[in-house]
């Protein structure tokens, strides 16, 4: 009945789960990890497929020398363990709780079931993969062509969404060791290119979020940076 009402209330949940067939369906169990806890492990087999209900996790790739590389983060609706669920392959990468995180989970065996029995899941899965891989994409050829300027500049920006307006700006929450760990580099670079944006007045930085305080100017910013 707690599964059900969870996804009656999650319009995610719902539009991926409206066609399940019930003998699936009860098979989905509900867990939940606290903030810091390694849900999966790179390089492990894990028989589960995951759908966060609650929360944000980290989704990354630690080097031998202990360096992560953040490819993503992950919120409510978003799922992990498909690309490996087919053939139990190890995680490619880690998933981290970075809040209190609560997912459903269903295994491998029904997970099979599923997608065999239902074609809407299976067009939904086919949809949301290609959308993740070409975003996937579109930053790893980021990475490799434009400058760390124009990264932080641009994921600033595709923050404003998500940030609150205050009467002198936007403010957005930021990590600023997550955002070292998704464009690999050091911390000292990421704080080098948001001292520059503050001295041009573009943003303030405060301990755990950024106030953009010229939107236009901002913009800018990234434009110019994309031909540095």
């Amino acid at each position: 009945m707690e599964i059900r009402e969870i996804v009656e209330t999650n319009q995610v949940l719902k539009e991926m789960l409206k066609d399940c067939p019930y003998s699936i369906l009860k098979r989905w169990e509900l867990k939940t990890y606290p903030e810091g806890y390694v849900v999966c492990h790179q390089n492990m087999v894990y028989k589960y497929f995951h759908v966060i209900i609650e929360g944000q996790a980290n989704i990354y790739i630690m080097a031998e020398n202990g360096k992560k590389y953040s490819q993503s983060i992950y919120g409510k609706g978003s799922y992990f363990g498909e690309l490996e669920i087919f053939d139990n392959k190890p995680y490619i990468c880690s998933v981290e709780a970075m809040t209190d995180l609560k997912v459903l989970r269903i295994h491998r065996k029904y997970f099979l079931q599923w997608i065999e029995k239902d074609r809407h899941f299976s067009l939904y899965m086919t949809r949301t993969l290609c959308d993740g891989f070409y975003k996937l994409s579109k930053k790893a050829g980021e990475d490799t062509l434009y400058s760390l300027k124009y990264r932080v500049c641009n994921y600033l920006l595709l923050c404003i969404d998500s940030g609150i307006r205050r009467s002198n700006g936007i403010e957005i929450e930021v990590n600023k060791d997550q955002l070292s760990e998704q464009f690999v580099v050091t911390q000292r670079s990421i704080n080098r290119i948001l001292q520059q944006l503050k001295e041009k007045n573009l943003i303030e930085v405060e301990s755990n979020s950024i106030l953009i305080i010229d939107l236009e100017g901002l913009k800018e910013e990234r434009r110019i940076s994309q031909n540095e």
